[in-house]
């Protein structure tokens, strides 16, 4: 398919696995920086450059006009040079707020610079307060000049956020905020008396939703105003938005369809979602990654194009692996991704061949995630247990007594990680099961929660989403007598603890199959609701005492008088999950917990004489694409996936290193009297190398 791009640029062929370099050139090795580009780009694959400016450790901070006017003849000469290769040219300002002061002074540049001010009354030096009009000024001359080069996207970096400033955390309470926010609530209203409001313990004070609403608009003008300003000279440059995950945007009130509506301003959207992981801590980081991937995509408008954050930092392979790195890629295309933008070498004007391994790499893997690409990019949808968000989630939470500005964010995380450790897939899609978690469920309306009860569907509850149905009027529906909220065990009254014992046999449970409550890790109090369930109920697991004796019910299966089902589990999973958690009987119960809410028609299980599988299902027009990475660095020596609710499937064919679809023999494919069907692969998938099938529909 061919690109729409600036008439300057020649008309490229776009590839599945497209390719975007973020760099900086620096002005003491610029010559040397370009050159280097224009001979390893090619080699590379690199498809598009998207060039940083005035970046990281050398970043003026808010850029003065008099540098940018400068350097801006180098952007025009970059772009000229891309163009004779074919490489699209894009641009990334490092900073429209800022991201943290760093010792630097805005008012340096911008004179009357009125910047953030915290919840606690720090002021930050250099980050600008949104409703700054010098900076909107002097923002709008700036991209001005970014918009005279007529990039392909021009790229609005993460800061633009009300939180996470530093040294301001949660939003702005700067004069100019307090004045706005007062004359919303037509009161005069102190920034004490404000931070109170926001962090009330229980019932929310109605100050906070009017405080989101009001940050949330601010926001959706501050893009609009930057749209307008590059499209008034550059009509066919399209904006591009980096952003921080929206569990934690949940904490400003974002507009997502506004902001994102306003930012793309008639032409294309580009996203990108923070894979996180910027240097090798550990491979099950990449649930989050590929979490980011999909929400971030639930939460914007159709049709705006994702390229994934993968980021080295702070560079060089200290930092991360070449394995490491190509896993990350792997994972964005795999989840459908349009393209990477790459954040793989330094900002300081070091050149990339010092460590030539790394570029050797993007170009030899490109064969393959070209064809990974191919089959991921077709019009379809991920299959698996519905993992439920609301962008509203911050509206409605309920605060505990000394909470924190995280506190504000989205719950769901951990028992997305919970599920997806143990070889249960999540989607934001429509599903057969829903797994609701923590306080989200306070941002439904009772007729939403109703329907989620009933019709033959089915429910995945941890103790606090239980416990907020029941206050909300609902516990016949799941099964409940009464509860006690989460709470540390330790000051449960009377009752002993040492583990869950899961005993049910038609949910795999068998007598002394025992499982630790030291969660999330030794010495860490674990948090659970006190369950009484009703009679109809069946017990899946329950606490034992110090003698192996049973006594509370954790966790318990129920199907209501509306015909759905409900399943329960006692643990808090925003406090109680970690390492842990995991063992091979958790993910026994897991299985037959959401088989059974899916009535005998999981949409997708995977299991395997491994560990840390993180897997895939995708159902497209012509086929379905199966994946599974290998998060453990012992190889899984086989693999087993059931596929429900599907179409008959033919053969399937098996990606090779090579990028070939090929048949395989080792594949063998069962289909069961339900129509489920068993896929079996014996043969090894090590960490480094994923295994993708692709199965067409029959006829």
């Amino acid at each position: 398919m061919e690109m729409n791009v600036n008439d300057s640029f020649k008309p490229v062929s776009r590839p599945a696995a497209w390719y975007a370099l973020r760099r900086t050139l620096p002005l003491w090795s610029f010559e040397e920086n370009l050159r280097e580009l224009i001979d390893y780009l090619p080699r590379y694959g690199v498809d598009e450059l998207i060039v940083k400016v005035d970046t990281e450790e050398f970043s003026h901070g808010q850029v003065p006009l008099k540098w940018l006017e400068a350097y801006v003849p180098h952007l025009h000469r970059i772009r000229e040079e891309m163009n004779k290769l074919g490489i699209v040219y894009s641009l990334n300002p490092w900073i429209t707020f800022g991201h943290a002061d760093r010792g630097r002074d805005g008012s340096a540049v911008i004179p009357g610079l009125q910047t953030c001010v915290g919840h606690d009354g720090a002021e930050c030096t250099c980050c600008a307060c949104p409703l700054c009009p010098q900076w909107r000024d002097h923002t709008a001359r700036l991209w001005t000049l970014y918009a005279q080069t007529k990039p392909h996207v021009l790229w609005v970096e993460d800061d633009i956020r009300t939180f996470n400033h530093a040294p301001v955390l949660l939003g702005c309470f700067c004069p100019k905020h307090l004045q706005h926010f007062g004359r919303l609530v037509n009161a005069e209203v102190s920034r004490e008396e404000l931070v109170k409001a926001i962090y009330r313990p229980g019932e929310p004070h109605p100050w906070r939703k009017a405080f989101l609403d009001m940050q949330g608009r601010i926001m959706v003008d501050v893009v609009a105003q930057l749209a307008r300003t590059v499209h008034k000279t550059s009509p066919a440059t399209c904006m591009g938005l980096m952003s921080s995950g929206p569990r934690t945007h949940c904490m400003e009130g974002r507009r997502w369809n506004e902001f994102a509506t306003a930012l793309a301003d008639g032409q294309p959207l580009y996203s990108r979602p923070p894979m996180g992981n910027y240097n090798e801590d550990s491979p099950r980081g990449f649930y989050y990654s590929h979490d980011s991937i999909k929400l971030t995509r639930h939460c914007l408008p159709k049709g705006a194009i994702d390229q994934t954050e993968v980021e080295s930092w702070p560079f060089t392979l200290y930092s991360k692996s070449i394995k490491f790195t190509f896993v990350e890629m792997a994972i964005s295309f795999a989840f459908g991704s349009a393209g990477l933008t790459m954040n793989l070498f330094d900002h300081a004007g070091t050149p990339m061949e010092m460590e030539p391994q790394m570029g050797q790499m993007l170009g030899r893997v490109k064969p393959y995630l070209n064809a990974l690409a191919g089959r991921s990019q077709l019009p379809g949808t991920y299959r698996g247990v519905r993992m439920l968000y609301d962008s509203r989630e911050s509206y409605f939470k309920r605060m505990i007594p000394n909470a924190w500005y995280e506190d504000l964010a989205a719950d769901g995380h951990g028992m997305m990680c919970a599920l997806e450790s143990h070889g249960i897939p999540t989607t934001y899609d429509e599903s057969a099961v829903t797994c609701a978690t923590g306080q989200t469920i306070r941002a439904l309306d009772d007729s939403a929660i109703r329907q989620l009860l009933s019709g033959g569907k089915g429910l995945f509850l941890d103790g606090m989403a239980a416990a907020v149905l029941a206050e909300r009027g609902f516990s016949d529906l799941i099964g409940l007598k009464q509860i006690d909220p989460p709470r540390s065990m330790d000051l449960w009254p009377d009752k002993p603890f040492s583990a869950e014992e899961f005993f049910n046999p038609d949910f795999g449970g068998a007598d002394k199959m025992f499982l630790t409550l030291t969660l999330p890790s030794l010495g860490v109090h674990r948090v659970a609701a006190r369950l009484r369930p009703r009679d109809e109920a069946q017990i899946v697991s329950k606490i034992v005492d110090p003698d192996g004796r049973r006594h509370d019910v954790f966790s318990y299966a129920y199907e209501n008088q509306l015909g759905g089902r409900v399943f329960v589990h006692a643990l808090d999973m925003k406090a109680s999950y970690g390492i842990s958690y995991h063992h091979p009987f958790r993910a026994t119960q897991l299985h037959h917990a959401v088989n059974w809410l899916a009535r005998g028609e999981a949409p997708f299980l995977v299991r395997g004489d491994g560990v840390y599988p993180l897997a895939f299902r995708k159902d497209c027009q012509e086929g379905v694409l199966l994946g599974l990475f290998n998060l453990s660095l012992d190889p899984w020596p086989a693999v087993e996936f059931s596929v429900g609710d599907v179409r008959p499937i033919g053969q399937f064919e098996r990606l090779t290193p090579q990028g070939e679809w090929i048949h395989d023999p080792a594949i063998k494919i069962t289909t069961g009297k339900t129509g489920a069907v068993t896929v079996q692969v014996n043969q090894a998938i090590p960490f480094e190398q994923p295994l993708f099938l692709w199965g067409k529909w029959q006829a």
